[in-house]
This record gives structure tokens, C-alpha cells and sequence, in this order.
């Protein structure tokens, strides 16, 4: 059966679609049947389908080529003579033309042959894009605030998410396929690529950012470093120029993190000792604690000093009074229940990704009070202390308030004298181990808090001879009694005070 028609009817034949040799694969969100931008810089063939009746030695046969809805045939070729062969089946579009009607098209064609009947094809969508991606005037890339300024990438900043993130300024029309090349280089005309991002429909309408390995970043070594970028769009329209160059004085190298001990500014020591020896008299206002310059801390850290052991009677937990300087302030309250011991001062903080980290330990070994510093017991009664007048409750003995005295501190305050019976030595506990209250520790031990019974225990002396009135006090609310687990009654912690018992 004849596929040729009268030429006054309408097509009964729909032929296929023209071809073009060289459309990129279609992408999500892409364009349709997009041309590369190279194919464009010369005249392009578009092929056609020949009619099954074909025969230009016949007469003449023309193709007529249409683009979207113009009525009028955009090319037309009608040079055949013979039968049109495989590789002659062509018309060709313009390079003026392509280079001049970005966007999308439809195209179609049109063979009508010798006899004059004719055949349409079926659309073709082809796509052309021929300007190249506009970058903004301020196309630097968009550094972290931590980093610009001062131009400084640091292994701190990385101990984050082991990574860059570099904002990339909006540019004229990004679209899906598009790739951005950036570079890393130590020279800013150099030509090492770092990587390239390519866009894609579920970012390419959103704010763009490379995000750069922080392994990656190590790896090309320290010192001044060069970064920019191009872009190039799917179609291979490269942009005119480059981006600024930013400079980045780059110190990504791991530090290791050197922590070594503080230093308790009123103890013993010259340079920066890991121990020292402090004496209460030194600690009368509390002590300072600074750290070592050496200590490698982080823009954003805050050390504390910790003060012994924590949960430790007398520990302590100190900001610094004088950030950068890293000095501390160690108050009074927190020295008396180390006299006599040794304790352990260092500092702690947390890095950026929450890791607790400590420094060495400085080892400071208190004293305890000077005997020397403190004073006697007192006879609230008198000095010779006259039996006759020692009223029915008894003697009397205070003391001065201390130093360092607080609440909760014990007071142990006893009274020894030969007894006259036996010639041996009795004791008396005018306080044993009695818990001092606040007014106690703001006034001292008043008269009539520390009784020495008159028949129980004076009567029972020797006249004439001397009592021997002895105090200790646990700066450490009982645990400890100036170093022993107990008062020592053979060595005197506070001045012993001697007074004679008489008629």
C-alpha cells in the first residue's frame, strides 16, 4: 500500500523524531536533551528520517526544518539528486543561530518528496545554554567567623567536626549539573584542585557550601595556602574568570595538648616545680594558684583549678579571676583542714567535642600551724590559781580565737597536775573532742565553756605545785589532730599555759 498522499491532504505518516548527535544524558531537574556548549561553536547537523517513497532522482525532494511554533522553516535543504544516502540524510542548523536562542525548543521536520506529498515528524526537545554562570562582584568564599579573620585555620578548629565548611556566594542562574571547582594551592595562581561540587536538584536553589576533610587539609602540609573556585554549568560554559583568592595561614597540624601542672604562687619553689610546701602563715588571706604559659588551652576553654581531692573536706573548685592570665583565687575557708597533709592542685576543662581533660598534678604539702604563732590557754579564775576561790562549779580556762577557726572544727582542752595522793599524774578533759559553734570560732573558747571540777578533780592536787593546761584543735573537724589520729598530749599544739594551785 502507497504511504504517498496528494499533497493538498493532511500527513497520515508521523516520522521520527530529528537526531542530534551529542546531547548529555538527562539528569533529576535538568534539562531536556541539553547540548554541550562546544557543539555549539559550529554548525550543527540535525538528521532526519527518509520517506519510504523517497526518490530525488525523481524530481525535487525538500526537508524543511521548524523550531517550536514558527511557521516558517528555520532551514530547508533541497540538493538531493539521487537517493538520499545514510550519510547525506542531514540538514544543518547555524552556528548563528545556536549561539543566539538559548533555552528550550521544540523541533520538528518536514520531507515532501518528488511527487509532492509530505510527511511531519514527531517533536525533538533540545535545549541550549551558551552563557557561562555570572559569579557575584564579592565571590570570595565565605570562611567561618573563627577563621576569617584572622586568616587562621588551626588544628583547634578542627577538633570540631574534623572539617571546613566554606560558604559559596550565590551566582546567576545556578542549575542541577553544574560543577564547582575549587582549588588549594600554595601559590595563588597555582593549579592544585581540591575537589569539585556538583549540583544536583535537591541543592542547587539552596545556599552552597564545600565542606572540606579536615584529613584532607593535613595532608597538604602547614603555612600560607591559597583557595578559590570556577564554575563551569552543565552545558561546559566555564565563567570568565575565577573567584577572589583567599589567603589562609593554615596550622592544622595536631598539637599535642601539654598540660603541666599549676603552681600555688605562696609556696615554696622557684620556675615551675611539680611540689611545694606551704605554710599557713603564708595562706592567712587564701593563696593563688596561675598556670603554667606552657599549658596549651584553646580559644574557648576555661580551666578550673581543682583544689584536692573532690568531695574531700576543704576541696575546692576555682574559676579563674583573671581569664587569659589563668589566675585563681583559693580562699581561707579552703586551707585549715589540709594542715599537716598533702594535696594534689591541678586544673580541668573540656575541648570543643566535650572531652574532659586535666593537667599534671602539683603536690603541695601544708604545715601545720606554728606552736610559736598561737597563743596559751588562759585561767579565767587567776594566775596563781587559789583553790579557796575557785567557785563550786569550778575552774575556768579560755582561749583566744584562733587562727583559721571555723565551726565545726574540734576543741580539745585538758588539764594535768600531780595528784597528791599518789604523786602521779591525773588528767582532766575540761572540752574532749567538743565540735566548735560559730560564736566559738568568731571569739574563742569563753569562760565557763571549759570547767576543771573542784572536788572531782583540784581538790585532789598538790598545793603549790603547777597545772599544766593543754590545747588542740582538728582543723579538720575531728578526722585529723594537727597530723595525728588523735591530740598528742605530749607535744603541745597551742603554748602550754603553767599556773601554780594554791591554798
Amino acid at each position: 500500500m502507497s504511504k504517498s498522499r496528494d499533497a493538498r491532504s493532511s500527513p497520515a505518516i508521523i516520522l521520527p523524531p530529528p537526531e542530534i548527535d551529542g546531547f548529555l544524558p538527562d539528569i533529576p531537574g535538568g534539562a531536556t536533551n541539553l547540548l554541550p556548549e562546544a557543539l555549539t561553536r559550529g554548525d550543527l547537523k540535525v538528521w532526519f528520517t527518509v520517506p519510504e517513497h523517497s526518490d530525488p532522482s525523481a524530481g525535487k525532494e525538500t526537508v524543511e526544518l521548524f523550531v517550536d511554533d514558527n511557521p516558517d522553516p528555520v532551514v530547508t535543504r533541497d540538493d538531493w539528486t539521487q537517493p538520499i544516502a545514510e550519510t547525506d540524510r542531514f540538514v544543518v542548523l547555524p552556528q548563528l543561530w545556536l549561539r543566539s536562542n538559548d533555552g528550550e525548543h521544540r523541533l520538528k521536520y518536514k520531507v515532501t518528496i518528488y511527487n509532492s506529498t509530505w510527511d511531519l515528524s514527531s517533536d525533538l526537545v533540545m535545549t541550549l545554554d551558551t552563557q557561562a554562570p555570572v559569579l557575584p562582584s564579592d565571590s570570595k568564599l565565605v570562611f567561618p567567623p573563627e577563621v576569617l579573620p584572622p586568616n587562621k585555620l588551626t588544628a583547634h578548629y578542627l577538633e570540631g567536626n574534623d572539617a571546613l565548611t566554606v560558604g559559596i556566594p550565590s551566582y546567576t542562574l545556578p542549575q542541577p549539573g553544574d560543577v564547582i571547582t575549587w582549588y588549594w594551592d600554595r601559590n595563588p595562581s597555582g593549579t592544585t584542585v581540591g575537589g569539585i561540587l556538583e549540583l544536583t536538584a535537591d541543592n542547587y536553589n539552596k545556599p552552597l557550601a564545600l565542606v572540606i576533610e579536615g584529613e584532607w587539609i593535613r595532608s597538604q602540609g602547614d603555612g600560607d595556602r591559597y583557595v578559590w573556585y570556577t564554575t563551569k554549568d552543565r552545558a561546559g560554559n566555564l565563567t570568565s574568570g575565577q573567584s577572589a583568592v583567599q589567603r589562609l595561614d593554615v596550622a592544622a597540624q595536631p598539637i599535642p595538648r601539654i598540660l603541666p601542672p599549676p603552681k600555688v604562687v605562696e609556696a615554696s619553689g622557684t620556675g615551675w616545680p611539680v611540689r611545694g610546701t606551704l605554710s599557713p602563715t603564708d595562706a592567712l588571706n587564701g593563696v593563688n594558684v596561675i598556670l603554667n604559659p606552657t599549658s596549651v588551652i584553646h580559644p574557648g576553654e576555661v580551666p578550673q583549678v581543682r583544689w584536692a581531692k573532690e568531695g574531700d573536706l576543704g576541696s575546692f573548685l576555682a574559676d579563674p579571676v583573671s581569664a587569659g592570665e589563668w589566675k585563681y583565687q583559693i580562699p581561707k575557708a579552703f586551707m585549715a583542714p589540709h594542715f599537716g597533709k598533702a594535696i594534689a592542685v591541678n586544673y580541668l576543662f573540656k575541648d570543643k567535642l566535650g572531652k574532659l581533660l586535666e593537667s599534671d598534678e602539683y603536690t603541695l604539702t601544708v604545715l601545720n600551724y606554728p606552736v610559736d604563732r598561737l597563743q596559751a590557754p588562759q585561767s579565767a579564775d587567776g594566775s596563781p590559781l587559789s583553790l579557796a576561790a575557785v567557785p563550786a562549779s569550778g575552774a575556768s580556762f579560755t582561749l583566744y580565737k584562733w587562727p583559721f577557726s571555723a565551726a565545726k572544727q574540734r576543741i580539745t582542752i585538758a588539764v594535768e597536775g600531780l595528784e597528791d595522793a599518789s604523786g602521779k599524774t591525773i588528767r582532766h578533759l575540761a572540752l574532749d573532742n567538743v565540735e566548735v559553734t560559730s560564736g566559738q570560732a568568731d571569739a574563742g573558747i569563753a569562760k565557763g565553756e571549759a570547767l576543771v571540777p573542784k572536788a572531782d578533780f583540784l581538790s585532789r592536787i598538790r598545793l603549790g605545785v603547777q597545772l599544766t593546761v593543754k590545747a588542740y584543735v582538728s582543723f579538720d573537724n575531728g578526722q585529723t589532730w594537727n597530723g595525728a589520729a588523735a591530740p598528742n598530749m605530749l607535744v603541745a599544739q597551742f603554748p602550754w599555759l603553767k599556773v601554780t594551785l594554791t591554798v
